[in-house]
């Protein structure tokens, strides 16, 4: 396996690196020792191995997806696992060993089946999933109140965009915002963003705004959310 011996930070950011044990083609010695460029893909493996949470996200919403369509849970681990080997081009992978990177887009792909589905959610699993940045952003795109679940919820800024003045003809960008039900969202009003956020642990959870929520929060149709 190739191994990053060194590396130097270049004035524009980018990175000069060291690397032995690289295996080279002909043609690829040719182009050099013309003082030519080859071009590569460098992908630094992860060192750090799946954790127990990420395994208890896994299976959560695994079971979640079992009680709605009744399908084995077994078979459903394997076929996302192996959809996941054929996006990224993985070797087989595994729950016991695979590394946290692995296990952090096995997440992510199984979040986009459960939110494209519509598959309901267990507050258990939802309670584990309460800090997934992922699952914060997915269940803010698709206004499903990241408390208790519920859909069609509001879109609730971090700060107040005043009184007075039209949402749909500002930008949003530089605030952040969730997905808050309307229970929720006047709770937040009534206790205060500071007490709320610690009521719940969501001290660093609040999503920023990008192109796609601008565009909802303009009003804007993206992708069947307004």
């Amino acid at each position: 396996m190739p191994i990053i011996k060194n590396y130097i930070q270049q004035g524009d950011g980018t990175i000069t690196a060291l690397i032995e044990g690289v295996t080279l083609e002909n043609k690829d010695f040719l182009l050099l020792d013309n003082g030519l460029e080859v071009e590569c893909d460098v992908i630094v493996s992860d060192p750090y191995k799946i954790t127990d949470k990420q395994r208890r996200k896994v299976f959560a919403m695994v079971r979640d997806i079992f009680n709605h369509y009744g399908q084995p849970m077994d078979y459903l681990r394997y076929m996302f696992q192996k959809q996941l080997e054929f996006l990224k081009g993985y070797q087989p992978i595994s729950l016991s060993d695979c590394s946290r990177r692995q296990a952090s887009e096995l997440i992510e792909l199984i979040l986009d089946f459960i939110f494209t589905h519509n598959v309901p959610m267990n507050k258990t699993t939802s309670d584990l999933m309460s800090n997934d940045r992922y699952f914060l952003y997915k269940s803010t795109i698709n206004r499903t109140c990241v408390i208790c679940g519920a859909p069609n919820s509001d879109l609730a800024h971090y700060q107040a965009v005043g009184r007075g003045r039209n949402r749909n003809k500002i930008n949003h960008y530089g605030n952040k915002v969730l997905a808050l039900c309307r229970k929720h969202h006047n709770q937040q009003h009534d206790m205060g963003m500071s007490s709320f956020n610690k009521l719940h642990h969501l001290e660093n959870s609040w999503v920023d705004v990008d192109e796609k929520l601008n565009k909802m929060l303009k009003g804007e149709h993206v992708g069947g959310n307004i």
